[in-house]
């Protein structure tokens, strides 16, 4: 699986299991990786939050 398709995929769960919260929810694991100095991770997560962020507020409304 491409590295596209795991951030879709993750965000997509994101959205599935959080709804509206699911952006916070990102930027929690953003932040603890950047505590922790993960850059590897944090690029990943920082993709992961742009297509929650689509996902919520693509067209206004959330898409599940």
């Amino acid at each position: 699986m491409s590295e596209k398709m795991q951030i879709d995929a993750a965000a997509r769960n994101l959205v599935r299991r959080f709804g509206e919260d699911a952006l916070r929810q990102a930027d929690i694991r953003i932040k603890e990786l950047q505590e922790h100095g993960e850059a590897a991770g944090l690029d990943f997560w920082r993709g992961v939050r742009g297509v929650v962020q689509s996902l919520l507020h693509g067209d206004g409304t959330v898409k599940h």
